[in-house]
């Protein structure tokens, strides 16, 4: 089945909707998360952004010290709420790779959804040497490892950017086209915000989430599109 084929069989549109509803999840899910993280740490660099990037890029237990503050049980509560968000963003990514290789017979979307399953991995990972972390800031055993958990996981993130801005684009409408400049967009953030995280943290995130929201965008077209036969 090429790009351009405007018929859809079941077995599409049952990946196209769980990659919505899994999307959906997803928002609401970091919203909540975010919510959970602690707002103020202590004295780490502001181009962070936020203590949890500061947190998860830090390579020396002050620069985790700096980046929690006071907020311990914040941070940990927080991360122990992101295996959740985990669980529903891998699905929704990898769902809609799925979907995009059904859809169009490319393998490349085959290697897309691997990179999605790296970045949820890799956020398992991170997380786990987060609480490790948290349970003993002051020897922060671990510490030194966890900003290569937290690079793969962005570079795969911004990875998948990439990938649905290419899937967006081969698309035949123009709305299509929108999508995948905003996909192109968020994973051009994501991907540029990595080499300088100390300066463009809150980068990161964005660049994700209009990335994620253009393809949200196109699953739900595609989720309640009318099969034919």
């Amino acid at each position: 089945m090429t790009s351009a084929t405007l018929t859809q069989s079941p077995q599409e549109r049952r990946l196209w909707k769980r990659c919505f509803w899994a999307g959906i999840v997803t928002l609401i899910l970091g919203a909540v998360v975010l919510s959970i993280f602690p707002s103020q740490g202590g004295d780490f660099l502001p181009g962070y952004g936020t203590p949890v990037i500061a947190f998860e890029f830090s390579s020396s237990p002050a620069e985790a010290k700096a980046a929690v503050g006071n907020s311990v049980e914040a941070m940990r509560s927080g991360t122990y709420s992101d295996f959740f968000f985990i669980i529903a963003f891998g699905l929704f990514l990898i769902s809609f790779f799925h979907a995009a290789k059904l859809q169009t017979g490319q393998k490349l979307f085959k290697f897309m959804a691997a990179a999605a399953l790296i970045a949820a991995l890799s956020d398992v990972g991170e997380d786990i040497l987060a609480l490790q972390i948290l349970s003993d800031l002051d020897a922060a055993r671990g510490v030194d490892w966890m900003h290569y958990f937290a690079k793969a996981k962005f570079m795969a993130l911004g990875i998948t950017g990439v990938g649905a801005a290419i899937f967006l684009l081969s698309q035949p409408r123009i709305l299509r086209k929108v999508e995948g400049a905003f996909a192109a967009l968020g994973a051009g953030l994501t991907l540029f915000a990595l080499t300088r995280p100390e300066q463009m943290g809150d980068m990161l995130g964005l660049g994700v989430t209009i990335s994620w929201i253009a393809m949200l965008a196109y699953a739900a077209t595609q989720a309640f599109k009318k099969v034919q036969a």
